[in-house]
């Protein structure tokens, strides 16, 4: 976070940071609660994420108007409207990581009489591999860390290509076990993480926007998705 000559500007920025940080450590939490809720098939940890998204929504909110405000009175210019615009866009990513995690939640209950074993071990599997992307795209805006932010960005790939394969497996456990209704749950599901790691890539090349005024152009690694 850049500082400003404007005492009043930094207090504005400094307010705005910690609320982003707090909007991160939740989506954390939230996520750690996701991913335990289909890997043990525990409803009451379903509904700890599915209220923890509530506070998500009040954040971005708070940040949007924190913003708002802002530019209203300090009337930023050039740097200083890069960060604020870069506050609102990874606010609003935090906040539809939540809705992911909430929707993934709600199926997961859905799905509590269904013994899925190998499966959810999969799909468990991508939920970490996706909350490691996701804390790293927190530390790299909690530490300003533009290396980190970049390899976030890069390693994208890696969780496009675990949705990938577990979308081939469910195909065949759809096949085997002839249950559409809890088959297309687990698909549904399994779209939601892929969609988390799009937004933790996002958060990370924001952060890196933010920082450096530059956006991230490089050629990376791609995964043809199958939806």
């Amino acid at each position: 976070m850049t500082l400003h000559i404007s005492s009043a500007y930094n207090e504005d920025l400094i307010h705005i940071n910690s609320k982003i940080v707090e909007m991160g450590g939740l989506c954390e939490q939230i996520i750690d609660n996701t991913n335990l809720s289909i890997k043990d098939n525990n409803v009451q940890l379903a509904e700890k994420a599915i209220l923890l998204d509530e506070k998500l929504d009040f954040l971005e909110n708070e940040i949007n108007e924190s913003v708002i405000k802002a530019i209203a009175l300090r009337q930023p210019v050039a740097d200083d409207l890069r960060v604020l615009f870069s506050a609102i866009k990874i606010s609003g990513a935090f906040e539809r990581v939540g809705d992911l995690c909430k929707n993934i939640a709600k199926r997961t209950q859905l799905l509590i009489d269904e013994n899925q074993i190998e499966i959810r071990r999969e799909i468990f599997e991508l939920g970490e591999k996706v909350k490691k992307q996701l804390t790293r795209s927190i530390n790299s805006y909690t530490n300003q860390d533009t290396k980190l932010a970049t390899k976030v960005w890069k390693n994208d790939y890696k969780v496009d290509q675990m949705y990938t394969d577990l979308f081939n497996n469910l195909l065949v456990y759809l096949k085997k076990k002839k249950r559409v209704a809890s088959g297309s749950h687990l698909m549904i599901i399994a779209k939601n993480y892929e969609r988390i790691g799009d937004h933790a890539t996002h958060i990370g090349e924001m952060t890196h926007f933010a920082i450096t005024g530059e956006n991230l152009v490089a050629i990376r690694p791609k995964v043809n998705l199958p939806v």
